[in-house]
């Protein structure tokens, strides 16, 4: 019966691991733009996110920091 060495497994869990580390990521690169600063209805937010960059589900409605308004920021692919 074959028996692997501690060292040997060892070894191989590190050169497993790292070549899961290694991969390489292709990610988008995000930009965001405001595109009203009061008064942010949701709906008309999503829909001018839209129309300007494309973007689905990009326009977010963000409290001000008193929270007493909302802008519209929309959050697009910086690629497209």
């Amino acid at each position: 019966m074959a028996t692997i060495s501690l060292t040997s497994f060892v070894t191989l869990v590190l050169l497993f691991s790292a070549t899961l580390v290694i991969t390489e990521v292709n990610a988008q690169k995000r930009c965001q733009e405001v595109l009203y600063n009061s008064g942010c209805n949701l709906e008309d937010c999503r829909a001018k996110c839209y129309q300007k960059h494309q973007s689905i589900q990009g326009g977010q409605c963000i409290a001000n920091p008193s929270m007493t308004d909302y802008s519209c920021v929309c959050v697009y692919n910086c690629n497209n």
